[in-house]
């Protein structure tokens, strides 16, 4: 929330793709305007909706309606290489358990395996969801949709960049009430298998530096997109 006073802290990250979750559809209009990033907001309420900002060299070539909610496909182009971008925010559906959270993830993967043909294809976002929650889901649950990526050859950067296994995360993502002791990793970026070799560094924000700012810290990802996309 209250994106527009809070960018500058974005900004010193040096993002080329940000996906920003809960922020308002002017805060991002003027992201566009007076900073030149490209960028779209998806949403219904224009204070709260899912924001995405893309630096140059690359830009939006084409956003697609999203069949499921707050999963949304955007073509990134830098103009010879060009990149499916799944947007996440796992929100609740109304009137539906089973799609609601990561229910809605497993349901646009599944649906969707078009998106896979080429392997170019980044997923990021807020997933509001960890392994360790999957007894509360018959069908869909996190580690249902961690194997369906691994069967379409993408992988969790945080648990390559440190070799930890999913649900044994020791950095959080996500602090409940901003509180330092309820800290949860829920937050993730997927990429091809193949890119590994491209991933530079990885970097999640602390409690200290961010807890005022958001419930959230950034998942940073540093990959060598331009070599990855050419391979």
């Amino acid at each position: 929330m209250a994106l527009s006073r809070k960018r500058g802290h974005l900004y010193k990250l040096s993002p080329n793709v940000a996906v920003i979750p809960e922020c308002g559809r002017k805060c991002i209009a003027l992201c566009v305007k007076e900073d030149g990033f490209d960028g779209r907001w998806i949403g219904t309420n224009p204070r709260k909706g899912l924001g995405i900002l893309v630096a140059k060299p690359w830009r939006i070539a084409r956003v697609a309606r999203p069949k499921n909610k707050w999963i949304v496909p955007v073509w990134l182009t830098d103009g010879p290489n060009r990149v499916l971008f799944l947007a996440v925010w796992a929100m609740p559906v109304k009137g539906s358990t089973t799609r609601s959270y990561i229910g809605q993830v497993y349901e646009a993967l599944v649906r969707n395996p078009q998106w896979f043909r080429r392997n170019q294809v980044l997923i990021a976002g807020d997933f509001n969801s960890n392994c360790f929650w999957d007894a509360e889901r018959a069908r869909g649950n996190h580690s249902t949709v961690v194997k369906l990526l691994k069967r379409r050859r993408l992988v969790s950067s945080y648990h390559l960049f440190f070799s930890e296994n999913q649900g044994e995360e020791s950095r959080p993502t996500y602090y409940f009430w901003h509180h330092k002791n309820r800290g949860y990793h829920i937050d993730y970026v997927f990429f091809p298998a193949r890119w590994a070799a491209h991933l530079n560094n990885l970097q999640v924000g602390t409690h200290a530096r961010w807890s005022k700012l958001s419930d959230h810290v950034p998942l940073i990802v540093d990959v060598d997109l331009l070599n990855s996309t050419r391979q």
